[in-house]
């Protein structure tokens, strides 16, 4: 079977995303102004939040109980994939329960710039979370994006996305691999990172004479 991805199993399934999960925009600009945001409360997801395929909320916006009753229709799920919608490059992070920050998940909230993907049953979060990733798939996207000055993916279009499931036994299977594969990258970058920390510590007193190669100073 031929599939935007290529030529796939026969016992596979062509589908959309729209067939298969809940594509829900953020609130409007008028439903959730400025003027709710308050000191404390529920995080508000916004696209600065989407880093590294990863939820980081370590400077969110937050709401009040009012509010979050108000955009009741808005709260992420564990599972639920949060896409950015506005702006040049599109990113997206899983909401797992399993993810490094995920607090009282019933009350996240969504902001209007971004739109959340809840898998149905037959399409398992963390096999859709690497299948938005390749690059076939973002290249879609892009082509759709819309907007000269606020460049914008809508909800309606996202909707659209052709969807290549295989068997739910092959779902877990082909995310089970990416994600180790995923770890592997992200321990060899945290290796990386420090050498290069190490390197610059070093470069100016091995260049100056502070110290030999061999650890000792010029006095010794």
């Amino acid at each position: 079977m031929n599939t935007l991805l290529g030529p796939v199993p026969d016992t596979w399934t062509a589908t959309t995303l729209g067939d298969t999960c809940l594509v829900q925009a953020g609130p409007s600009g008028t439903t959730y102004r400025r003027a709710d945001r308050t000191p404390t409360g529920t995080p508000v997801i916004t696209p600065m939040d989407i880093r590294d395929n990863q939820i980081i909320l370590d400077n969110c916006h937050t709401v009040g109980p009012e509010t979050v009753c108000r955009l009741s229709r808005y709260t992420l799920q564990p599972g639920d994939i949060i896409c950015t919608r506005i702006g040049e490059t599109r990113r997206h992070a899983l909401a797992d329960e399993d993810h490094t920050g995920w607090i009282d998940h019933t009350r996240w909230l969504l902001s209007a710039a971004c739109i959340f993907i809840r898998p149905q049953q037959a399409v398992l979060p963390k096999y859709l979370d690497h299948y938005l990733r390749h690059p076939l798939i973002q290249t879609w996207i892009t082509q759709r994006i819309t907007g000269a000055a606020v460049p914008t993916i809508t909800a309606e279009t996202l909707r659209d996305l052709p969807l290549v499931l295989p068997p739910r036994e092959s779902q877990h299977a082909v995310a089970d691999t990416l994600e180790a594969l995923d770890k592997k990258i992200t321990a060899h970058r945290k290796i990386a990172q420090i050498a290069t920390e190490m390197r610059d510590t070093l470069t100016p007193a091995l260049l100056t004479g502070a110290i030999s190669p061999g650890g000792t100073t010029p006095y010794d």
